[in-house]
Parts: structure tokens; C-alpha cells; sequence
């Protein structure tokens, strides 16, 4: 599969996307500090959010406090709702990301329904954490949700596909492996805020 180098943030940050990617602000409002790609063909998406670091964790927990933060949003708070399968540290040699003080690399599952609907899907979330030190005090998370059993009664249902088309976890360990940061300028030190800049 080819990739394409895409622009994110303005340019600020960049990475090759897999295949059958469509970027979601074309679609609907996306937030400032996230950039969204759907894939095309699938309910499959990958998600760049600029955060406040987390420093109320340990290092290796703030993974999961991420996780555990996008299964409230889910409204998959139960603990049969969302489960841990894998949490381990990426060695930081093997990113582009400059400043580093950890990254880390999580499995789980979230029994979540969409747009607020009855029926649950469970979905497969490969999260990718990369905590920025210094005075930027930032952690980038990169989500991969990858539906693993979709409801019939799911308005999702009529999107997958058969398992080729579909991107894999390797599709999605080479974008954040080739995600650079190429204007450190779009966070904000934290002397001031620890938000991203979007002015």
C-alpha cells in the first residue's frame, strides 16, 4: 500500500496515512486540538489529539488514564464496558518525535453505542501515547478505533468491509512511527497554558 504524507495542524506536525483515508473536517466540525482520518470504506478511524499532559499519573499509567477518559466520553464507564488487554512502552529510538520523555502503546476494548444508540458495538482501541517534556509539557495521543463486532441494529452496520481493505495494526504503528513534529511553535510552553495554540 502507498502512503501519503499528510499535513496536520496547519503543517506543524506530520505523517503518512494509510490508504482509504478521508479527513473528517471535510464531513463535520472536528475540535481544534484534534485531527481526525475515517477510512473511506469502513468505520475504522485514527485520531491525533493534543492534550495537557497528564502529571497526576505516573508515566505508565497516564496511558491509561487517557483510556479510561475516552470511555467516559463513550459512555463505556462499566468495567465490563472497557478492558485493558496490553500496556507497553515504545522505545522513544524508534519515533521521529523529538523531546520525548516516554511513549507508550495500549490494547483495549470499549463496548461503546454510536451517536447515543441502543445497540452496543465493541471496538478495538490501539491507543499511542507521546509524552512531550521540557516546557511544552504536552501529550499527543493517537487513537486507532477498529470495531471489532457491530451490532445489527448499528448505524454502523452497513459500513464494514471485507478484512483486505481494512487497515491494520501495522498501518497504523507506521503512522505514528513516521508522525514529526516539524513547528514545536503549536504548543504553547507551559508558562503560560498547556493547550495547543490555534490562533
Amino acid at each position: 500500500m502507498t502512503r501519503i504524507k499528510r499535513p496536520l495542524f496547519g503543517g506543524a506536525i506530520q505523517a503518512f496515512l494509510p490508504d482509504r483515508s478521508v479527513d473528517a473536517s471535510t464531513l463535520r466540525l472536528v475540535p481544534n486540538n484534534q485531527e481526525v482520518f475515517m477510512h473511506s470504506d469502513s468505520d475504522q478511524s485514527i485520531i491525533v489529539e493534543i492534550l495537557e499532559r497528564v502529571d497526576e499519573v505516573s508515566e505508565e499509567n497516564a496511558i491509561k488514564y487517557h483510556f479510561d477518559a475516552l470511555a467516559e466520553a463513550n459512555d463505556a464507564q462499566s468495567g465490563q464496558d472497557h478492558i485493558v488487554d496490553k500496556i507497553e512502552s515504545i522505545p522513544i529510538d524508534s519515533l521521529n518525535v523529538q523531546r520525548l520523555t516516554s511513549a507508550w502503546y495500549l490494547f483495549g476494548r470499549q463496548q461503546i453505542s454510536k451517536y447515543h444508540e441502543q445497540a452496543k458495538n465493541i471496538v478495538h482501541l490501539h491507543l499511542c501515547l507521546l509524552r512531550l517534556g521540557d516546557d511544552i509539557a504536552t501529550d499527543i495521543l493517537i487513537s486507532f478505533n477498529d470495531p471489532a463486532f457491530v451490532n445489527t441494529q448499528s448505524s454502523s452496520s452497513d459500513q464494514q468491509v471485507q478484512t483486505g481493505s481494512r487497515w491494520t495494526l501495522d498501518d497504523f504503528k507506521e503512522f505514528f512511527c513516521s508522525l514529526e513534529i516539524v513547528d514545536y511553535g503549536l504548543f504553547v510552553p507551559t508558562t503560560t497554558t498547556n493547550d495547543v495554540d490555534m490562533s
